[in-house]
Parts: C-alpha cells; sequence; structure tokens
C-alpha cells in the first residue's frame, strides 16, 4: 500500500458517501486545498488528535467505532458552542502494516457519524507513522438565536445565580471502558462499552439552547468537575455541584454499585453539554422539552481563579478520587 493507494480509495469513500452537504463543497479531495462556501460570516474551528494506545486500542478491530468516536469528539466541540457543523479536514497517520479495508472501515465510520450530525470531510492528509494517528480539522457556524442573530455559548459567561445542568448521564463511557478491560459480557456491560464506543455530540441541543439565550457551555469530554473547573476558572465563579442529582445510567448503577458516582465526576468522553443558566431561562427550557437535568449552581467566588466544591447528599465537602482527564499527566 503507498500513498496514492490510500489518497485514492478515501477519494472514492467521500465521493459515493458524503453527498449530504456537497452543495458547499467547492474542491474537495484530490486538489491542494478544498474550496467550500460559508453560510455564515463568523466561522467555528476546532479540531482533535487521537493516537493509537493512546485514545483507542487498534486490537479491538472495531475501525467504524473508532471513525465514529472520532468523528463525535470534534462534533460535540461545536455543540459545546452552540454551533452547527460544516467541513472537516482528516490527517491520518499510516502504519507501514495497516490495510486498506482497516480505512476504509474507520472512514464509515467517520462518514455515519457527520452524515447523522452534519458536517463532511473534504480533504487531509496521509503521512507514514510508526503508531496509527488521526487528527481532524473541523469548521462550523454559529446558530441563530431568537432575533436571528448569530450566538455562540463560551465558557466564560457563567454568572452568580445561574444553575449548572447537564444534557444526559454521565459516567457511562468510562464504564464502557473499565467493562471492555474486564472482559465481561452481561448486556448492561455491552450497553456501556457501546456508550464508550458510539457517543452521541449533542448538536441539536446545543442549537436549542442558544435559540433560548443560554450563553455559557461546554460538552464533557475530559471529566465532569475537571470541565467545570474550566468554565469556574475563565468565568472568575464559585460552582457547587450536587452528587445526588448528577443523573446516572441503570446500567452504570448495576455495573459499578457506589462506584458509580465517581466515573460520573471523573470520567471522560460521555461528550453530555454542561451549561449555566437562570432559572428561569431552565424553567423555559423544561416547558419546551429540553432534556436536562440541575446539577448544582454558580455563586461568586472568593479565589480569582474560581473554584468546583463537591458536596454529598447532608451537604457536606466530598472529595472526588480523580477530577477528570489531563493529556498530559495521565
Amino acid at each position: 500500500m503507498n500513498e496514492f493507494e490510500v489518497i485514492a480509495r478515501l477519494s472514492e469513500l467521500e465521493s459515493a458517501k458524503n453527498i449530504e452537504g456537497a452543495d458547499t463543497v467547492i474542491t474537495g479531495i484530490g486538489d491542494d486545498a478544498a474550496v467550500v462556501s460559508t453560510p455564515a460570516s463568523q466561522m467555528l474551528l476546532t479540531t482533535d488528535a487521537i493516537v493509537d494506545g493512546v485514545h483507542f486500542r487498534s486490537a479491538d478491530e472495531r475501525w467504524f467505532d473508532i471513525g465514529w468516536k472520532c468523528a463525535v469528539s470534534n462534533l460535540s466541540d461545536i455543540a459545546a458552542m452552540g454551533g452547527v457543523p460544516d467541513h472537516a479536514l482528516v490527517t491520518l497517520g499510516v502504519p507501514s502494516r495497516a490495510s486498506v479495508d482497516t480505512f476504509a472501515d474507520f472512514y464509515d465510520g467517520m462518514n455515519a457519524a457527520f452524515s447523522e450530525f452534519g458536517g463532511s470531510i473534504v480533504g487531509g492528509d496521509v503521512v507514514s507513522s510508526p503508531i496509527m494517528f488521526v487528527n481532524i480539522a473541523l469548521s462550523g457556524h454559529p446558530s441563530t438565536d431568537s432575533y436571528g442573530e448569530p450566538m455562540t455559548m463560551r465558557r466564560t459567561e457563567a454568572q452568580a445565580g445561574d444553575l449548572v445542568c447537564v444534557t444526559g448521564p454521565l459516567g457511562s463511557s468510562a464504564g464502557g471502558l473499565k467493562v471492555l478491560f474486564s472482559g465481561e459480557t452481561n448486556p448492561s456491560g455491552k450497553i456501556l462499552v457501546d456508550r464508550h464506543f458510539r457517543p452521541t455530540p449533542r448538536i441539536e441541543v446545543g442549537n436549542k439552547l442558544v435559540e433560548f439565550g443560554v450563553r455559557c457551555a461546554m460538552d464533557i469530554s475530559d471529566g465532569l468537575v475537571g470541565d467545570l473547573e474550566k468554565i469556574a476558572k475563565l468565568s472568575g465563579v464559585k460552582i457547587t455541584i450536587e452528587m445526588v442529582n448528577i443523573p446516572l445510567a441503570t446500567e452504570l448503577i448495576f455495573m459499578f454499585g457506589t462506584s458509580a458516582i465517581e466515573l460520573a465526576l471523573s470520567g471522560g468522553e460521555d461528550y453530555e453539554l454542561a451549561f449555566t443558566a437562570s432559572k428561569s431561562l431552565v424553567d423555559d427550557l423544561v416547558a419546551n422539552k429540553v432534556d436536562l437535568t440541575v446539577i448544582g449552581s454558580v455563586s461568586s467566588s472568593e479565589l480569582p481563579s474560581g473554584q468546583v466544591d463537591v458536596v454529598d447528599e447532608n451537604g457536606e465537602l466530598y472529595e472526588p478520587i480523580h477530577k477528570g482527564w489531563d493529556h498530559l499527566n495521565d
């Protein structure tokens, strides 16, 4: 397999499967650069990389799922801003032993995610590498608020008096990874493994939050506590999380019992959204059937860098065993 064979094969896959969004692609894979049209004056840009042995295991050979999850990690960043995904560039680091069929399955997974949630692959690069890695750069554009104006959600906009909400159960992905390593095969464990490999980016929910006026959000990719610490620091606020209110999947409780809450507090890659909003705004969202759970509140911080406190059912401070994923220290 050489570079040109890989590019030719991937070009065929894109031509055959990336029909949706083709009206915005003027020049796709095969030229020195892609040429696309954009529907808004503002552009969202994000990038994410995954490395064999760090973010996935090639030995699992779930290439479709790995491709799906790689796309979702980028799509979720766009969702966290309340945006709409547009165009992706994919860089592959290819070991000499890899087969074209492997990358066909991988691209099928990416294409399936982009087809379902928006966006299309318009180009990229292929390089030789001792281990496989993938980098996606994804563009998007802001959705609009109730006045029809482009608007994004940011980590700097949490306000004292806001409630802290999440869009779904937490800890399932981390639980699925533990099940995968343990070799458990019961139905609850299988559901968690599937949630680990096939997360859902909350694009539609993010757009709805913007429409109703939410201005602060982020996706939960590195763990709830660690990610909320980023909001607290950038907004200069104190966030208090009530453990008893954190939503947990029944499968997670079945598999891990009282340890499930630790996975919810520190486990990454759930790709749910965490956001802050006033009580009246949260009430409006609930009235309009936006799926959310209130897990805490925002108040003024005595620390300039902000802070996150976790409290148990008795209102006592609780110190999580871990606070989340650090890409350079974990």
